[in-house]
This record gives C-alpha cells, structure tokens and sequence, in this order.
C-alpha cells in the first residue's frame, strides 16, 4: 500500500501537479495545437507557474481546440486584457504557454478567477519563421534565375548574322562621327587661330584699364573719404529734427491756407470779396474822368499870368518853377 502511494506521489511529481494546494485553473482557445501536450509549461517571462492539464477539441467549437492549464502561484494575478500564448520554448520546437500580463493602468481594473476562459494567440513557429524568411527568397531567385535566361537568349540572338551586321553598319557610323569630330577641331583650331590677335588686344585694353584705375587709386581713395565723409556728415545732422520742422511749417501753412480758403483774415477776404477789385475800378474811373477834364479844361486847373513874371497856381497850390516846366511840358503833349 505504502508502495502504491509512493508510486502515486511519484507520478504527480513529475506531472508537476501539486498534492497538497489547489491550483487555479483557466481555459484558453486556439485554432491549433500546434504539439502542445498536457504537462508542459505555463510561464510568465521564462518562469513557470504553472502547467497543461488538457488539450482537446472544442466542444462547441470543432475548428478550435481548448486547452486547460493551471496557475500554482496564488500571488500571480492575472488582469482583464492579458493573453495565453503558445510559442516554442526551445530551438527543438518544445511547445508551452507564454502568461502575457496587461501592464497597462486602469482605473477599474479586473482580474481573471478560477475558471474563466483567457484569449488565446498562437506565435509564429521556427519552420513558419522560416518559410517566411525562404519563400520570398526562393521568389527572387527563381525571378533571377529567368532573368538570366532571358539575357542568355538575347545574347545568343545577337550574335547571329543579322547582328553582325548591324554592329559593322554601327562601326563605320562610329568612325564617321570621329571624322566629323576631327574636322570640327580643325575648324575650330583656325577660328581660334584668327581671334588671338582680338583677344589679345582685348586683354592689352584690360591691362590698361586696370593700370588706370592703379594709377588713380589716390583719386579714388580721396572722392571715397569725401564720400564717407559726406555720409558721415548727412548721419551726424539732425535730419530729423529738419524733417519735423518742415513737417511743422507744412501743418502752418495747410492751415493757414484752410483759413484763406475759409475766407478768414485780409488775404482770404481780398481772395473771397468784391470791395478792392470794386475800389480799383473807381479809382481808375476818378482818374480816367480827371484827365479828360484835364484836357478839356486846363485852364481850370492851370493859370498863367501875361504880366511879369509871377508864380503860378494850380487849384490854389503855388508851383515852383521847376514844377511849372514839368507841368508845361505836359500840356504840349496833351
């Protein structure tokens, strides 16, 4: 009996299976099994904790295959939003389950319980990883592989007769062209030829301009220093403040125009009234009738005296001798 148990214990040992604490179970779907076998493990970052109880169909899902694994680490909990996979732990292709934890926060954050049912993904396996990495391999081959074909049956149609042919005809096109290009740097051999003797008067002139301007570098340093002296002059004036007077006296004078347009002040009243232009045209009427009555009546205005000489009056006024000369003269031409 003794015996029995021992052999009992001995068999649950190496299942991993645990006599004297009750492990969490879970449940995960996968589309296949991909080898994986009851009692291999269940591991979080490489550490098993747990193992396969199961592996079998769906029962609702014939496609499907469910699998049963435990967790034996009571403190591991496992949060709403991990995942079962089923990888390869090893290069032999040993087949386990991988416990991926959800890390991210959540402000209501729930955990898995004794029974429930974990999503399941399967990792591409090493022959998959392969197959992967060989199949667009081999595709680019075999593309190479026709590409070289077809270069080999170009070339072996090029070499036929009527290629041969064709590279003669290429041939002497090509020595044609060599000819035209010999004759085109004769030409310009001769061209270049005739100019040398403008270029070089060309390049004389240039040396004399450049020797001028050698020879007046004085002059020229002289009107630069007037320049910046110029320069130097117009920034240290207060052009600003001339700009703002100018301003100012313009302002004056937009106003003072404003008023004379407004009729304001002796300008504005001469420019918007009649009086002087009415006053000029009666002074010149006074003096138009005056000297029409000037010359109708002279006596009335002059009076000379017969008798000895006496001084004469006009209108009362006494005349000086120079005056009646002024006045006489006057009357001869009137």
């Amino acid at each position: 009996m003794l015996g029995l148990l021992l052999v009992f214990i001995l068999v649950n040992t190496l299942k991993g299976e645990s006599l004297f604490e009750s492990d969490r179970e879970f449940y995960a779907v996968f589309g296949n099994s991909s080898g994986l076998e009851s009692s291999n493990a269940v591991q979080v970052n490489g550490v098993k904790i747990g193992q396969v109880l199961s592996v079998g169909l769906h029962p609702t899902k014939p496609d499907s295959v469910l699998v049963k694994f435990s967790v034996q680490n009571d403190e591991i909990q496992i949060p709403k939003g991990s995942s079962v996979w089923l990888i390869s732990s090893d290069i032999l292709g040993t087949k386990a389950l991988d416990l991926r934890i959800n890390s991210e926060p959540s402000t209501n954050l729930a955990y898995y319980e004794h029974g429930d049912t974990i999503f399941g993904k399967t990792e591409m396996g090493l022959q998959e990883q392969i197959n992967e990495e060989i199949l667009p391999l081999k595709k680019k081959t075999e593309d190479l592989i026709q590409s070289v074909e077809g270069i080999i049956v170009s070339v072996n149609s090029f070499w036929d007769t009527t290629a041969a042919y064709q590279i003669d005809e290429g041939l002497y096109e090509v020595r044609d062209a060599i000819g035209t290009f010999g004759e085109l740097a004769n030409s310009l051999s001769i061209l270049i030829s005739k100019e040398t003797e403008m270029v070089d008067k060309i390049l004389t002139d240039v040396h004399e301009i450049t020797d001028n301007l050698a020879s007046k570098s004085e002059q020229v340093s002289t009107t630069l220093d007037n320049i910046q002296a110029i320069t130097d002059t117009i920034a240290d004036s207060n052009i600003k403040g001339a700009i703002t007077e100018m301003e100012n006296t313009l302002s004056e004078f937009s106003d003072v125009m404003e008023k004379v347009n407004n009729g304001e002040g002796t300008l504005g009243a001469l420019l918007h009234t009649d009086s002087l232009h009415n006053e000029i045209v009666r002074t010149v009427q006074s003096l138009q009738s005056l000297a029409e009555d000037l010359e109708a009546n002279p006596n009335k205005y002059v009076h000379f005296s017969l008798l000895g000489r006496k001084n004469r009056k006009v209108n009362g006024v006494q005349l000086t001798p120079e005056e009646e000369k002024k006045l006489k003269d006057e009357m001869e031409k009137w």
